[in-house]
């Protein structure tokens, strides 16, 4: 059912703006500078978070200590601490190897 009384909705401008993108390829070169498809939550954090380095000019000494959560960390026990950090390992060299791959091909 069309929007009859209220022509001027906002909802109705968004949906028209995302139509515009549509037909101009918007996605498709956001998509190309977005966040590497098939990757998990904590991968996703982390590569917006390399970006942003890397876009600063900042380089990635000690990720470990760069990019834990601190006050995460001093809640965990042990066991979950040193899981946490394996886990923020795997996912910085897997979202480095990205970066890196990303930045070669331009």
């Amino acid at each position: 059912m069309a929007n009859v009384r209220h022509p001027d909705c906002i909802i109705r401008d968004l949906a028209r703006e995302a139509k515009n993108r549509l037909r101009e390829g918007a996605y498709d070169r956001e998509l190309a500078r977005s966040v590497p498809q098939g990757v998990s939550l904590s991968q996703r954090r982390m590569y917006i978070r390399l970006k942003e380095l890397l876009d600063r000019g900042e380089e990635v000494v000690n990720p470990i200590s760069q990019l834990a959560d601190a006050d995460l960390l001093s809640r965990l026990s042990h066991d979950e601490r040193q899981r946490y950090i394996l886990r923020l390992a795997a996912d910085y060299a897997a979202m480095k190897r990205e970066l890196d791959c990303r930045l070669a091909a331009k």
